[in-house]
């Protein structure tokens, strides 16, 4: 217990975050993922872009309206001629005018159109952000309950080891324990504060990924909450189906290409006739112009027709052209990054929906056997590096368990995320941001196809029909053949000669018994020679492996089994002796058996 206040101790003094007091801050997943998406900046960035196009198609609506202006005209102008009945050019005046666009080329309406598909565009985003924005948080928030339980988990592994280290320092220091075992248990212990200054690292930066996507510290009591499927549909494609159907990118991409669609018709305008309508009413004037034409009221209709522009009309409409294709590629990459978000996430719901279940059996199962290896250990049955094995192997299985666990939940949540749902499923809304109607074109434009890659499932069953079987020859130990026994027996021969002389025939009889009761055991038959100021390497070499095969040769006529013998001859590269110059050495002259027997390797 003291040594775990005293890691404790030093895990706070080392990360600080660990040591402040939390801010306030809503504990539950629902309200800080409202929090999130109602002040995170990216969020509002993209309201405010929304509202921004809302106004530009209220700006571009009042184009259809009139426009009236009061003009003030001040004039100097040289009189050529005198003023007859008041009709000079007025030096002073004001007049009303009103301006009408009646036609231009339609134009107007499709600037109009533009605006109101790129508002609905911009909404979309704000609602893809916003379950960005709700993705990220949510991922944030099983990673914090991932990481807290994972320090925890450290810190009893940590405390644990140094207990265990600590016993086997002592007997070491003692004289009655190994000191290879304290070097095992100082490379766990090493092992074992790494763990912990790693979980400890990823608690703070999932902290602070928090903190950037809520705007406060995170609480320190989250409620422990498992995302579910509940309502999800039953097959990949079918869930894939829904995405493309309401993920908000894709809407988002639809009405852009709505959008260029109607600029497209808006640049069409310049090769049709104008149209508009001018009404001038002339509020004052000087009482020497009052006669003037300048003074009279007007009412005018204005035709004009584009016949030349430089090309600049046509440039524009090709340009146009292109930005439609362009939107189109936008809303098929659309569809390819759904199809990966939604189909690897989905794809995880079913694998680790399978996983959690054989990760919960295998902490089980370490956690009985850790009690056991404890309970072993004190009648005398286990030692402490046992005791260390199931510590960490208990760790790594209650570690496994919970990364399963979260990333299970976060699956979920992905999925929910690619099909624009997850908002509406955790139940949170914003009040300044409404819905819109879904419009026919919507599954006109969406040609997104609902194809994802085969989950690939494990035949366990074919597995183990393929496997060999247990008892089989690929489970029985690996044998090798290895030398168990070896003799030199009196064998002499001529003078640079393979000739045994006869007086060696008694021992050679004594070695066909010998050889024979072996068995079937491989046996070598190794010549040596010695050597002198005059021996030549490979003449001894060839002497020595003829005097060998002669020994196997008077073997074999006996009737042992000629498969059995391995001749090899050495000269004089193995000395049992110091070889002198002239006469060399008896000792190293020589012919020995040498028996090999099969093992288990």
């Amino acid at each position: 217990m003291k040594l775990k206040k005293i890691a404790s101790a030093l895990l706070l003094g080392a990360f600080s975050f660990t040591s402040v007091t939390w801010a306030a801050s809503p504990e539950t997943l629902e309200k800080i993922i409202e929090k999130a998406v109602s002040e995170n900046p990216e969020v509002q960035a993209s309201l405010h872009a929304f509202k921004a196009a809302e106004l530009d198609e209220s700006a571009a609506k009042g184009r259809y309206l009139p426009n009236l202006t009061v003009d003030q005209t001040f004039r100097n102008q040289e009189r050529l001629t005198p003023n007859v009945n008041n009709t000079f050019t007025p030096n002073q005046q004001s007049t009303l005018t009103l301006r009408q666009m009646l036609f231009d080329g339609l134009a107007t309406p499709a600037e109009v159109g533009r605006l109101d598909h790129v508002a609905r565009s911009r909404f979309y985003e704000l609602q893809g952000q916003m379950q960005a924005v709700a993705l990220d948080t949510a991922s944030a928030y099983f990673d914090l309950l991932r990481y807290r339980r994972l320090v925890s988990y450290a810190q009893d592994n940590f405390v644990v080891h140094k207990q265990i280290f600590d016993k086997i320092k002592s007997r070491v220091d003692a004289g009655v324990g190994k000191k290879v075992d304290l070097e095992q248990a100082t490379g766990r212990l090493a092992l074992a504060e790494a763990n912990l200054l790693t979980e400890t690292t990823n608690l703070y930066d999932v902290s602070a990924r928090f903190q950037r996507l809520v705007g406060e510290l995170p609480p320190d009591n989250l409620n422990d909450v498992m995302m579910t499927g509940d309502g999800l549909a039953g097959t990949a494609d079918q869930v894939l189906d829904t995405a493309y159907k309401q993920n908000p990118n894709i809407l988002a991409a639809i009405e852009n290409i709505i959008a260029v669609e109607k600029s497209v018709s808006g640049k069409k305008a310049p090769f049709m006739p104008r149209l508009d309508l001018q009404g001038r009413k002339i509020i004052d004037v000087n009482d020497a112009s009052k006669n003037s034409t300048l003074a009279a009221d007007t009412l005018e209709v204005t035709a004009s027709w584009n016949i030349f522009n430089g090309f600049t009309d046509k440039s524009n409409l090709d340009s146009a052209v292109e930005t439609l294709n362009r939107s189109h590629d936008l809303r098929d990459k659309a569809c390819i990054d759904t199809r990966q978000l939604v189909a690897i996430a989905y794809n995880n719901i079913k694998q680790l929906t399978e996983q959690v279940a054989y990760r919960k059996q295998h902490q089980d199962s370490i956690e009985n056997a850790r009690l056991a290896y404890r309970k072993q250990y004190d009648i005398g049955q286990r030692t402490l590096l046992d005791l260390l094995d199931t510590e960490n192997e208990y760790f790594q299985s209650r570690r496994n368990f919970t990364i399963a666990e979260m990333d299970l939940s976060t699956a979920y949540a992905r999925t929910y995320a690619g099909q624009g749902l997850l908002l509406s499923k955790l139940g949170v809304t914003r009040s300044d941001v409404g819905e819109l109607a879904r419009e026919e074109y919507m599954d006109r434009e969406n040609v997104c196809k609902a194809v994802v890659p085969a989950q690939v499932v494990p035949d366990k069953a074919a597995l183990l029909a393929n496997a060999k079987p247990w008892e089989g020859d690929a489970f029985k130990p690996k044998m090798q053949e290895k030398a168990t026994m070896k003799f030199t027996p009196r064998i002499l021969f001529q003078a640079n000669s393979a000739i045994i002389l006869p007086e060696s025939y008694a021992d050679l009889d004594i070695v066909y018994s010998v050889v024979k009761e072996w068995g079937t055991d491989k046996v070598e038959i190794a010549g040596h020679t010695d050597k002198r100021s005059t021996s030549k390497e490979k003449y001894n070499l060839l002497l020595s492996e003829k005097r060998a095969k002669a020994v196997a040769d008077y073997l074999i006529k006996k009737g042992l089994d000629a498969q059995r013998f391995a001749v090899k001859g050495y000269g004089f590269s193995q000395p049992l002796a110091e070889n002198d110059p002239v006469n060399g050495n008896d000792a190293n002259r020589r012919v020995e058996i040498i028996r090999f027997q099969s093992v288990t390797q």
